[in-house]
């Protein structure tokens, strides 16, 4: 699990596991994101507006949600998790990744992700993956900005009835 660090080259930021006891405010912010940036979640509004603060405690407690803070303030948060199995220890995941608009331009985004890159090579992890609408554009160019490279495609990846639900595959090698 990841300990409270100030993250080098972004020092008004603070990245740290989420618990049980983030569940408010990070339910605030995946409602906020879900309804504002639909491509970049999984899940639809009405999912999410039915999600009890029980249920928020739980996914957090789980250990898989890491968060970006300006002061105790949640700016954003990712998940991210490190395959298991041995023969895939190597690998990990993120997604979803989200920060929240009025944090746009700010750092914090920069920020979060240096917090997963940095955990996950401590961990032994040697590449990072990940999965993206192809119409989310603004997530796209972060992420290659980030050093994440483009390697396949995912069609039919999201049922979505606004739009062709596929999706692009990313990696980053640490």
């Amino acid at each position: 699990m990841a300990q409270p660090a100030v993250i080098e080259g972004f020092a008004m930021f603070t990245y740290r596991s989420l618990t049980a006891a983030d569940a408010q405010g990070w339910r605030e912010i995946f409602v906020t994101g879900v309804k504002n940036f639909p491509t970049g979640f999984l899940m639809t509004p009405a999912e999410v507006d039915g999600l009890t603060m029980e249920r928020c405690q739980a996914i957090l407690d789980a250990g898989g949600t890491r968060g970006i803070f300006e002061g105790e303030l949640l700016a954003g948060f990712c998940g991210y998790r490190q395959f298991q199995p041995i023969r895939i220890r190597h690998r990990g995941e993120i997604g979803p990744f989200f920060v929240m608009e009025n944090f746009h331009g700010s750092g914090a985004a920069q920020a979060l992700m240096a917090g997963v890159v940095e955990e996950a090579k401590g961990a032994g992890v040697e590449q990072l993956e990940l999965s993206v609408a192809q119409r989310n554009h603004r997530a796209i160019a972060f992420y290659e900005r980030q050093g994440f490279v483009r390697y396949g495609a995912h069609p039919d990846a999201v049922r979505d009835e606004e739009a062709d639900g596929s999706g692009f595959l990313y990696r980053r090698l640490l």
